[in-house]
């Protein structure tokens, strides 16, 4: 059984060199143009080896992304259910922070994430590992719907579809951070970062409170 057991810890130790080697060589060449060959070289291994833990090098990839979303769910968490005494917008304004500072102080991880959600790599993936990035990543947004019906269920915010709400944050402030990773965009709207993030997330908290006391309806995709 100890054997078995060494072997096993082998394995896995193996398992995660190869997946530190492809997040170097992911960051440093970008997802497109990296090769299993380098990631093989980087982690000391023969390339063979690669493929008795990985199909594909998107398979990596899934892996790593999976990584990532544990790591943001854990902040999430931290910015949220860490802190039970929060009011509901200020918890919203909390995990909106933990997501910035997510993609800030791990913007390999965030550029996985980006990598991941385009194109085909999502097809080259075996059903089993798309099943569980998609629940991951439920898990991830469901903490936002959570504290979204949390308030309204405390009257702060008009009763309506929460999942929706959230869905719009997500959109608007990954809609913001796409925008200012441009750097002409970034001379265009001349503004800092996070000034124009802190303001989506208020923007939206003063579209979801719906001041003239309207129920907010999505069918009509109006926050404001």
């Amino acid at each position: 059984m100890a054997t078995r057991e060494r072997r096993e810890q082998d394995r896995e130790r193996r398992r995660q060199d190869i997946l530190r080697a492809a997040r170097v060589v992911f960051a440093q060449a970008g997802f497109r143009r990296a090769t299993v060959e380098e990631i093989a070289r980087r982690a000391e291994v023969a390339k063979g080896t690669i493929y008795l833990y990985f199909d594909t090098k998107e398979a990596i990839l899934a892996d790593l992304v999976l990584e990532a979303l544990a790591e943001l769910q854990a902040q999430l968490i931290a910015a949220s259910d860490g802190r039970p005494l929060l009011h509901p917008d200020d918890k919203l304004r909390a995990m909106a922070d933990a997501y910035l500072a997510f993609t800030e102080r791990a913007p390999d991880y965030y550029r996985l994430l980006t990598a991941f959600d385009g194109g085909q790599v999502a097809a080259n993936i075996s059903a089993e590992r798309g099943e569980l990035i998609l629940a991951a990543s439920n898990r991830t947004l469901d903490l936002v719907t959570q504290a979204v019906a949390d308030g309204m269920a405390l009257g702060i915010f008009p009763m309506g579809n929460a999942h929706h709400a959230a869905t719009v944050l997500w959109a608007a402030l990954n809609g913001t951070l796409a925008l200012l990773a441009h750097p002409i965009r970034r001379a265009m709207i001349a503004t800092d970062l996070h000034d124009l993030y802190h303001a989506t997330v208020e923007l939206w908290l003063k579209g979801l409170s719906c001041p003239d006391g309207a129920p907010y309806n999505p069918a009509k995709e109006k926050l404001l």
